[in-house]
């Protein structure tokens, strides 16, 4: 039998942030799944506003979470009269040493008011017995709302989150796809902020999610070939995000309107066809004539074949390049490069 949302509130008191006489609260009203998650024993919210976080922890004795869509309890949460803006909230509920079950939510503080903000926990994937959702084939996806769909209520997107292995309805935001976030999010719906520093670039940058090349449109400005579903998320095949419809001739990247996120160059991944926005290797320095013995010596806009050739607009029909010849360097013509149609390279 499910507990009674009476008895977590005594079980779960207020968290304050700030000085010792809060004048504005978040009130998050936890929701449960269909899937039961039994045991619970503790609960944590994680704030998180700019640079600073603060954790805070809840006991919750026995906590059960049995019908979808209920409230099970409210969380109340306490900020100084001077505190403003968005605030992050990531929710996680325990069974001893086991993340049963995540939820994660922005909200934007009123000075002087209670906010509500539902938070919807979904089952985490590894906690055994009875405390959370069944272990899960790795390409299978998360547990928790669709974000090939955008399966969340009206104002919410559905995120992924690789912490926890599991997919939370989150806050919609306002920035489009190519645009840049932060450590709160703040990306339009069905699409995530995704940090780019692990890979050599110190830029966050939100990303489409996608299902198939379908899912995916050009974005306003877009200059390249089109945008295809490619690139897998770093714990799971099960989602992928929208490539960049990029320019990633050599004369687009020394003018510096390839179409990418600053911070970002337009790249060509296994197929000239499909072209990415990506972090450009450091080794990439080769321009025109370099000496390489890979496109990753090459500079961005610059190709390796035996020598580093700049990339040019080819539109290749029946072995030719029909595209008015955009190669800068005297004497030189825009050639097809074997299975390619779109680019070729400067010879």
């Amino acid at each position: 039998m499910r507990s009674s949302a009476a008895a977590i509130l005594v079980a779960l008191a207020a968290g304050t942030l700030g000085c010792s006489s809060p004048e504005s609260f978040v009130a998050l009203v936890l929701e449960s799944t269909s899937t039961p998650i039994m045991g619970v024993d503790r609960i944590t919210v994680t704030v998180t506003q700019a640079a600073e976080t603060k954790t805070l922890t809840y006991p919750a004795p026995n906590l059960t979470f049995v019908d979808a869509g209920a409230s099970v309890g409210t969380l109340s949460i306490g900020f100084s009269g001077s505190q403003s803006g968005d605030v992050r909230f990531d929710v996680a509920a325990f069974h001893g040493s086991c993340t049963a079950a995540t939820g994660a939510v922005i909200v934007t503080i009123r000075r002087g008011a209670t906010v509500e903000a539902p938070v919807q926990l979904m089952p985490y994937t590894t906690c055994p017995g009875d405390a959370g959702a069944p272990d899960l084939p790795p390409d299978s996806g998360f547990p928790g709302c669709d974000p090939n769909t955008d399966s969340c209520s009206p104002g919410l997107t559905c995120e992924v989150s690789c912490q926890h292995q599991a997919n939370v309805c989150v806050l919609t935001g306002t920035s489009p796809p190519g645009s840049r976030c932060g450590p709160d999010g703040g990306c339009a719906a069905g699409s995530e902020c995704f940090d780019y520093s692990t890979l050599g670039c110190p830029v966050e940058i939100c990303s489409r999610l996608c299902g198939d090349d379908t899912t995916c449109t050009p974005l306003a400005g877009s200059v390249g070939p089109g945008s295809f579903c490619r690139d897998p998320l770093s714990c799971t095949n099960a989602y992928h995000t929208c490539s960049f419809s990029c320019d990633p001739t050599a004369g687009a990247a020394t003018a510096g309107s390839s179409g990418c996120p600053s911070g970002l160059a337009c790249v060509i991944p296994a197929s000239m066809d499909h072209v990415d926005c990506a972090c450009p290797e450091s080794t990439r320095t080769g321009k025109e004539d370099a000496p390489c013995t890979g496109t990753s010596q090459c500079a961005p806009g610059f190709l390796c074949e035996q020598t580093c050739r700049a990339v040019c607009r080819c539109d290749a029909q029946n072995g030719a390049c029909t595209a008015p010849n955009d190669c800068a360097t005297a004497g030189r013509k825009c050639m097809p490069v074997n299975a390619q149609t779109i680019y070729g390279v400067c010879l």
